[in-house]
């Protein structure tokens, strides 16, 4: 797996956080990336590589965790489909499987999360769930683009009668302090 798979994969999938007050985060993209798995597959005809069982990808501080992931790759111009080395930068990556990513300030989870790369969107799908601090977000469909930081968090009704709706819970920032100051006291008199 190429280095900017991986560091774009947790920063894709971790980004966003709870929608505008996600903030940036920034990942360190040439950070050496440790992926392990049960078991890995790579089919350079198609230029695919899958990692199944326990997958873990770690770069810095950053985690992603699910059962199957896939990358998918482009083809370099002018190679053959049996051609060694044929397969170029991702293009795409999938996990599946009970998703969860984490990073120094935030967590996510859901079912299954997708990341294109030439549009920087990640779009993650399921039971999601979002944790930043003690805020917490769900709902079933969240689509960031970890460029601009835009996020949209959404739910998706199986049916009228059980309609599920994205919940938030917000903080207030305990270190902040908004409170007008106290008016000043007139000086004492001698």
């Amino acid at each position: 797996m190429k280095r900017r798979t991986a560091a774009a994969v947790t920063t894709a999938l971790i980004l966003g956080g709870l929608g505008a007050g996600g903030g940036a985060y920034a990942q360190d993209s040439s950070a050496p990336v440790d992926v392990s798995a049960d078991n890995q597959e790579t089919i350079n005809s198609k230029c695919i590589t899958i990692f199944t069982g326990n997958v873990e990808i770690l770069q810095n501080r950053s985690r992603l965790r699910a059962q199957k992931v896939t990358i998918y790759s482009a083809r370099k111009a002018g190679t053959t489909a049996d051609g060694a080395n044929a397969c170029g930068a991702a293009q795409r990556m999938e996990a599946e499987g009970s998703v969860y990513m984490v990073s120094d300030t935030q967590t996510a989870r859901g079912d299954r999360a997708v990341y294109t790369f030439d549009n920087n969107i990640a779009i993650v799908t399921g039971d999601v769930v979002l944790v930043k601090g003690k805020d917490v977000a769900r709902g079933d469909k969240l689509t960031v683009n970890t460029k601009t930081n835009d996020a949209k968090l959404e739910s998706t009704p199986s049916n009228k009668a059980s309609q599920r709706r994205v919940r938030a819970v917000f903080y207030q920032d305990d270190k902040k302090n908004d409170a007008p100051a106290a008016p000043a006291q007139p000086a004492a008199q001698r």
